[in-house]
């Protein structure tokens, strides 16, 4: 029987890092800010939509809709 490779160590991702929108972005004109501030206040909302309908499913949510998973 082949011999088994050892696990290797467990180890902490580092959390995602990045640099806020407004530091790319320059010259914008004032209906250029509306507009992006509409946009990601839309996109905001439909995300936290997504998180509440998730964590409303708890475990029992997957990837396809209307489908649910047993947990046991």
């Amino acid at each position: 029987m082949a011999e088994l490779r050892p696990i290797a160590p467990a180890f902490v991702v580092p959390g995602p890092s990045g640099v806020a929108v407004r530091d790319r972005l320059k010259h914008l004109t004032p209906e250029d800010d509306k507009v992006l501030r509409l946009v990601g206040a839309h996109l905001g909302a439909l995300a936290s939509a997504d998180l509440k309908t998730r964590c409303a499913d708890g475990l029992g949510h997957c990837a396809g809709p209307g489908q649910r998973v047993s947990v046991s």
